[in-house]
């Protein structure tokens, strides 16, 4: 991939990306800090926060066929500059109001820059979109490693606004370096006065309602299952298993690591020619299997095991996999594809918490069942896909086994 000529926009793209990861935990690890900051309660900050969320969905609506329509980089440009203004303007937020305002702007930040960035990276990399796409994880995972820097600015006593200071900064930079790169959609542009479409030869025609509701209903669950497990796991290893609070975050760490680990052997296995739609199907099918026995024997070595697994196999770039497969069955329009696919996606963040929220009143084990259950669901819809690609492409599910084993 390194030797594509628009490596460069792809990887300040990614760096995007590592930016959005610490903006979707920057209010969270400081919200002791902001509380005192703005004259509030944590509970207000908790509000500002869910705020991120209604303008990342409302943002999804129309930054995708925005980026069809003027070109990937301008829209990624105002990503960028929405980001610039969300950090500059808490270092110097003292109310509520603007706090508010702050956490709308970040949010529609996250969705212009995903409206502009899946596309083009599915464009810059068209032979291995779905790795270019799996490697996006792997940079919000990376900035997973945040909260560690936030902990030692508060050890040592440091203002808590440095970490703010260096997402701006690098944002910042990146984005003046951005507005010396080309984008393939600009080059194709000057040459043939079109957007950059790929020519696919079809076995048998892609319909929206089969393949892309598929994929509609794929991002919804495979969020629903790392979702739930992310929001529920620490609390069911204390009250079920019995495990100390110590051991029980623990396993979240493990969960971190195993997305982390599932980006670079995912990425690696598909370089060498194994289909996405494999890992799909393998992937979603072990999730299942595994959360199943973590439910059926619950104690403190299967959830640990758990963790990493789900981490592995539901958090580590399967979703970002549904979004390119997306974009190989309807080449066009790949930003309009991108807001659809993550519009649902979105959806999870807040059904699964009303639906959570209510077994955990019934019966806290059933909330568990609820995540063998959603898992379950991603591999019968990863099934019925695999079903289709072979009909749509001609090609068998295992095609790329022998390069991968070569």
């Amino acid at each position: 991939m390194h030797k594509n000529k628009f490596f460069l926009t792809a990887l300040a793209l990614y760096v995007n990306y590592f930016v959005q990861g610490i903006q979707a935990i920057i209010l969270s690890q400081n919200i002791n800090s902001f509380a005192d900051k703005w004259g509030t309660t944590t509970n207000t900050v908790m509000g500002v926060i869910a705020i991120t969320g209604i303008g990342k969905v409302i943002v999804l609506l129309f930054s995708g066929m925005l980026s069809d329509r003027f070109g990937r980089k301008p829209i990624a440009l105002i990503g960028m500059v929405g980001y610039i203004l969300f950090f500059g303007g808490l270092m110097i937020c003292t109310n509520v109001t603007f706090a508010y305002v702050l956490a709308f702007t970040a949010g529609a930040a996250t969705s212009f820059l995903d409206g502009a960035t899946y596309p083009a990276l599915m464009e810059i990399y068209p032979d291995q979109s779905s790795v270019a796409s799996v490697i996006v994880k792997g940079f919000i995972a990376a900035a997973g490693l945040s909260p560690m820097f936030i902990a030692f600015l508060s050890t040592n006593g440091y203002w808590f606004g440095w970490s703010l200071v260096v997402p701006f900064v690098l944002v910042a930079l990146n984005f003046v370096f951005m507005l010396t790169r080309k984008f393939p959609d600009e080059v194709a542009k000057e040459v043939t006065e079109s957007p950059v479409e790929e020519e696919t030869e079809f076995k048998e025609k892609p319909s929206y309602a089969i393949e892309g509701a598929l994929l509609m209903a794929f991002a919804f669950f495979i969020f629903a299952t790392f979702y739930l497990w992310q929001q529920t796991s620490t609390l069911y290893a204390m009250d079920v298993v019995g495990m100390s609070e110590v051991s029980a975050r623990g396993i979240m760490s493990l969960y971190s690591i195993g997305s982390i680990l599932a980006v670079l052997f995912t990425s690696f296995i598909m370089a060498k020619g194994f289909k996405d739609v494999t890992v799909m199907v393998a992937y979603t099918f072990l999730s299942s299997v595994i959360l199943g026995i973590v439910y059926i024997y619950p104690t403190q070595l299967t959830l640990t095991i758990g963790s990493f697994a789900v981490g592995f196999f539901a958090a580590g770039g399967v979703l970002q996999i549904g979004n390119a497969m997306l974009s190989q069955f309807f080449p066009k329009g790949k930003g309009k594809n991108t807001s659809i696919y993550n519009v649902f996606m979105a959806s999870g963040a807040y059904i699964v918490p009303a639906v959570t929220k209510a077994l955990m009143e019934i019966d806290f084990t059933k909330v568990l069942l609820l995540n063998v259950g959603v898992s379950t669901v991603c591999f019968i819809l990863s099934a019925a896909l695999a079903v289709r690609y072979r009909k749509v492409f001609g090609e068998k599910l295992l095609s790329g086994w022998k390069k991968v084993t070569q």
